[in-house]
C-alpha cells in the first residue's frame, strides 16, 4: 500500500487534471516512475523525497498541505 503523501499527490494530481507529462518535462522526474508512484494501482511505487519535493514546487502546493492530510487533498 502506498504511503500517504504519495496518495495525497495522486488524488491532487487526478482530480485537477494536471498533465504528467508536464510534469515529467518540468521536474526531470522520468515519466515512467511518475506513472507508476500516482497513476498505476498495480505497481505501489512511492515518491522519493526528491520526487516528492520536485512535485510539490512544480504544483506550487507546500508540502505540508498533503502531509496534513490523512487520505484527502484538498
Amino acid at each position: 500500500m502506498l504511503d500517504d503523501l504519495t496518495m495525497n499527490v495522486s488524488t491532487y494530481i487526478k482530480k485537477m487534471g494536471i498533465n504528467l507529462t508536464k510534469v515529467s518535462k518540468d521536474t526531470g522526474i522520468p515519466y515512467m516512475a511518475l506513472y507508476d508512484s500516482l497513476l498505476n494501482k498495480d505497481r505501489n511505487r512511492e515518491l522519493k523525497a526528491k520526487e516528492f519535493i520536485a512535485v510539490c514546487k512544480f504544483l506550487n502546493v507546500d508540502p505540508m498541505d498533503f502531509a496534513n492530510k490523512e487520505k484527502k487533498v484538498m
